[in-house]
């Protein structure tokens, strides 16, 4: 069994190197399920390797337009207009408070990425004294970065140094943040050289990101009908493949996520989510028996269910390999659900298969 394939009874979220501090650590957590059965308490991070110093005072920034109040989790708004040589989109993930971009050059498990969150309007708080960014939304993990120094505007916006995280307001109400690649994003391990081009190369990449303008199409190689009516995607983790964005992982909500968030996504009790959807190829050995577990066949397709506890949480997992030429895992959390995963399989999810061609922008109907 290797690290990219799930283990038996935890969801996958997203395996691979361990992650440091960053303002979107979530999307590089180990395991979406068991980070969802510890969340207890919103997470604060602090970012700064020493006190802050006084902010420069910096022209106002101009009056423009204003950020969007929400984001649209199946339609991506934000997209890179430059980046560093060899250095490519490898993942993204959205939810209404927050867009994220990672670049690579291989995948988002890359030792040395550069990692871009942009926030809707109205989650972000620049203190008076300019030495401090705090962002938070309910129920969620928080954001506090430590302002350490100014840094030049960007398009005429504020802009500032949180250690190795380039925060700069992006339009009226909305604010970003660009974290340094390794080593670089840890600044005792680079060199002056290294810290002085990764610091160029960031402000140019923020000076090219683009806001709204048209990316490649957000796919989904499944599709949910007749669900309960207030169900709908509330976060996407998604993957480019080829000329489309393949949704790799999506949660579902009904409303406001009680569980927190972590790999990207948004976790709502008793509401499910798909945590790995790949081509069948991507995964030879997919699905794993766990005591406990149980197969059963349908609509033609093996499938293993399986239940977790952890303290006052009950968690049920479906996993199917091979289905369609796809492999599938399901999870929810919660004693009650109105749909078991096993007839959320059975009636209402819909198989798209592992050719782009086929899949959909409207996962929900």
């Amino acid at each position: 069994m290797t690290d990219d394939q799930p283990k038996p009874g935890i969801p996958l979220a997203r395996r691979g190197r361990l992650i440091r501090w960053r303002p979107t650590r979530w999307r590089r957590a180990g395991t979406a399920g068991a980070s969802v059965l510890a969340l207890a308490a919103v997470a604060v991070l602090t970012v700064g390797t020493g006190p802050a110093r006084p902010a420069t005072a910096q022209a106002p920034a101009p009056a423009g337009p204003a950020a969007l109040r929400h984001f649209n989790p199946l339609v991506p708004y934000i997209s890179f207009g430059w980046l560093p040589a060899g250095m490519k989109l490898v993942a993204g993930d959205q939810r209404p408070e927050l867009q994220a971009l990672i670049a690579g050059r291989h995948s988002w498990t890359d030792r040395s990425v550069w990692d871009l969150s942009v926030y809707a309007a109205g989650q972000c708080r620049l203190n008076g004294k300019a030495t401090q960014l705090a962002c938070s939304t309910p129920d969620l993990e928080g954001l506090n970065l430590k302002i350490t120094r100014p840094a030049p505007a960007v398009h005429g916006h504020r802009a500032f140094w949180a250690g190795p995280v380039l925060i700069w307001r992006y339009a009226r109400g909305g604010w970003a943040a660009l974290t340094l690649p390794y080593p670089a994003g840890f600044p005792r391990l680079a060199t002056p050289a290294q810290l002085r081009k990764a610091r160029q190369q960031a402000r140019r990449i923020a000076a090219h990101v683009r806001y709204g303008a048209a990316t490649p199409p957000l796919l989904f190689p499944v599709q949910l009908r007749n669900l309960p009516r207030k169900w709908r995607v509330g976060s996407v983790f998604y993957l480019p493949q080829g000329r489309v964005f393949r949704a790799e992982r999506f949660a579902l909500t009904a409303g406001n996520p009680n569980l927190g968030a972590d790999g990207g996504l948004e976790y709502q009790r008793n509401i499910p989510y798909f945590s790995n959807l790949d081509p069948a190829t991507a995964h030879q050995h997919f699905c794993f028996r766990s005591p406990g577990s149980v197969v059963r066949i349908i609509h033609g397709h093996k499938v293993i269910l399986d239940h977790r506890s952890s303290g006052s949480l009950v968690a049920q997992d479906l996993c199917a390999a091979h289905a369609t030429g796809l492999n599938v895992y399901i999870s929810e959390f919660g004693v009650h659900p109105p749909l078991s995963l096993a007839a959320l399989f059975r009636d209402h999810l819909r198989l798209l298969g592992n050719r782009p061609a086929r899949w959909t922008s409207k996962p929900v109907t």
